[in-house]
């Protein structure tokens, strides 16, 4: 205890006051990481290649399944239906665990758009990892991975195992109107709780 006195007027001699910080330390998420965030956007587009790169929108919807493996299933049936494969593709797909849906996940009216997407395209396209093209009136954009993107995608790949699994269901075309369709309009009806009205009388 005389050492611990000693170390507190040592500091306070010296015009410093001693701040003790007794709250438990937070920890940060993959998910709130720009690196992680923008490397699984690089996945996608490695996976996913072809000479016309990706819509942002479509990137979006992808991303989401990623970030909830509960909905993945469903998407692979939807995506797949009529076609003679699809017991085939769905054999394919493994998954880490037994996921349970979550029904409290925030419920979006369109493209599951994360805000940050801009800053996660920006910090790829600095680093030459990705560029992008658009039409004369700078509309219809499509991202494309580099050849730079593509060496980086060589090495990381192997860390995202389960990402990979499921990406390489759907070969390096991916028809994005139905992609996005499922996404936008299928798994919302099926998995959103709906607001009942009750009769209170």
């Amino acid at each position: 205890m005389e050492q611990f006195n000693h170390l507190i007027q040592s500091i306070t001699d010296k015009g410093l006051k001693p701040n003790i910080n007794l709250d438990r330390p937070t920890y940060i998420q993959p998910e709130d990481r720009i690196q992680f965030r923008s490397t699984r956007i690089l996945i996608i587009l490695g996976m996913l290649n072809n000479k016309f790169g990706l819509s942002k929108n479509v990137i979006a919807c992808i991303d989401f399944l990623l970030r909830n493996e509960a909905f993945q299933a469903k998407f692979i049936v939807e995506y797949f239906n009529g076609q003679k494969n699809v017991l085939t593709k769905l054999s394919q797909f493994k998954t880490k665990s037994q996921v349970e849906i979550d029904f409290n996940i925030v419920q979006y009216k369109s493209v599951p758009w994360d805000i940050r997407f801009n800053d996660m395209f920006l910090y790829l396209y600095v680093r030459d990892l990705i560029t992008y093209k658009a039409d004369e009136n700078d509309k219809n954009i499509r991202i494309q991975i580099t050849e730079t993107g593509k060496g980086f995608y060589e090495k990381i790949k192997d860390v995202f195992p389960a990402e990979i699994n499921f990406l390489e269901l759907f070969g390096s075309r991916l028809v994005e109107d139905r992609a996005i369709n499922i996404i936008t309009e299928v798994i919302p009806n099926s998995y959103w709780k709906q607001n009942v009205e009750t009769d209170n009388k």
